[in-house]
């Protein structure tokens, strides 16, 4: 199964009492390794990588951070891992999950002291940064469409409340504009994006080709085919209150990954931000859903009123857009309308009618599916192998 769900980074940080004596640590294992870059980012802050092997791991070194809450300023040391490939397994693609930590957590103590004591354990770092993420195989759960048709029904989804779409200049069209392979809200605690993953990786090969790096291996552009992810980067605010919450189970744990990495957690998240911005309904074409619409025989007004809301998103192609033509009351009774149509399994969001396809599933919702299918038939083979090994035992 190409679908995964789980996270794909996080970013642990620590105060820092002998920052000098860390620098030299870590030029003295470049000097012996040669296997590490150290420089200064567009913030100003010391940048430590692997290169040109990446090993999953990167820290940053944050000088004089001030902290009101202790009146002082401090260096703060932020270390971002990538537990699949600190594990040593070269996959850029599936989504990690809690069975990889392990692994992770001991290369993550391994490479640390190798480099200098300073660097501590894992256990000693909090967690100030958890990129959820989703990876939908749109061969697997929604065979006859493309991705690039998938992202064109994502981007005409919601932007919830205190969220802004990215952007930027185009020099071409003379205005910002937003990428057609991605979704990019950000908000003050959490950011959601949802991009074509090989689009993605082939624009960040050609940067790489463009600044000196090696290319992004076909290998892995091959792989990203066909993968839609949808990603939740949970920031320090968010963070925060997941971590009381934790506590408040009674996870007594420092930095509460035991909690934070189980599958029901990043399920839980990743599902909370699909439904708030994507939805839960399926797609159906806008003749289709009005059809199920007239079927469930409601009175005229609330007919009506649900049929005008899918002709208001489909003419202004966003649900986001549609959602301006309304304030106060209306803008209630508007949202209250779009519950409705989840209710009945419509997406807001209709399937244009030329491209031929009259219903796509809800993708999380298809990957659920997917997944159980997966688990029982694991679990069928499994158990087959039990009886074929017991039978040729007795």
């Amino acid at each position: 199964m190409r679908s995964s769900s789980g996270f794909h980074t996080m970013t642990l940080s620590n105060y820092l009492l002998e920052t000098d004596k860390l620098l030299e640590d870590f030029k003295e294992y470049s000097r012996k390794t040669h296997s590490i870059q150290i420089y200064p980012d567009k913030s100003g802050h010391t940048v430590i990588k692997f290169f040109p092997i990446d090993k999953g791991i990167k820290w940053s070194i944050c000088r004089d951070v001030w902290l009101n809450n202790i009146n002082c300023t401090v260096d703060i040391l932020k270390v971002t891992i990538n537990p699949k490939i600190l594990a040593g397994i070269h996959d850029y693609i599936t989504a990690a999950t809690y069975d990889d930590m392990d692994a992770a957590i001991n290369k993550f103590d391994t490479i640390s002291q190798e480099i200098s004591p300073l660097l501590d354990v894992f256990d000693c770092y909090d967690i100030k940064r958890i990129d959820y993420c989703i990876n939908f195989s749109v061969n697997e759960l929604a065979p006859r469409c493309t991705p690039e048709q998938i992202m064109t029904l994502i981007r005409r989804a919601d932007i919830p409340p205190h969220y802004t779409e990215w952007d930027e200049y185009n020099h071409v069209a003379h205005r910002t504009k937003s990428s057609p392979d991605s979704f990019y809200l950000m908000a003050s605690s959490v950011t959601v994006n949802c991009y074509d993953k090989h689009a993605k990786l082939q624009k960040q090969s050609q940067k790489n080709e463009e600044r000196g790096y090696p290319p992004i291996p076909q290998a892995t552009l091959d792989a990203a085919k066909g993968i839609i992810r949808f990603e939740v980067q949970c920031k320090y605010h968010k963070m925060y209150g997941l971590n009381k919450k934790a506590a408040g189970a009674g996870d007594r744990n420092a930095n509460k990954y035991e909690s934070l990495l189980t599958h029901t957690a990043c399920i839980d998240i990743i599902g909370d931000y699909f439904s708030r911005v994507v939805g839960k309904g399926d797609w159906h074409t806008l003749h289709d859903a009005i059809r199920i619409i007239e079927s469930q025989h409601f009175n005229k007004q609330k007919e009506k009123r649900l049929i005008d809301a899918l002709r208001l998103v489909n003419d202004c192609r966003s649900i986001a857009k549609a959602k301006k033509a309304f304030k106060d009351d209306e803008l209630k009774n508007f949202k209250k309308t779009l519950k409705d149509l989840s209710s009945l399994n419509i997406n807001p969001v209709t399937i244009p009618k030329w491209w031929g396809i009259k219903h796509i599933p809800n993708l999380l919702y298809a990957y659920s599916d997917k997944s159980q299918e997966e688990t029982s038939r694991k679990k069928r083979e499994e158990f087959m192998m039990e009886c074929v090994e017991e039978y040729f035992h007795k």
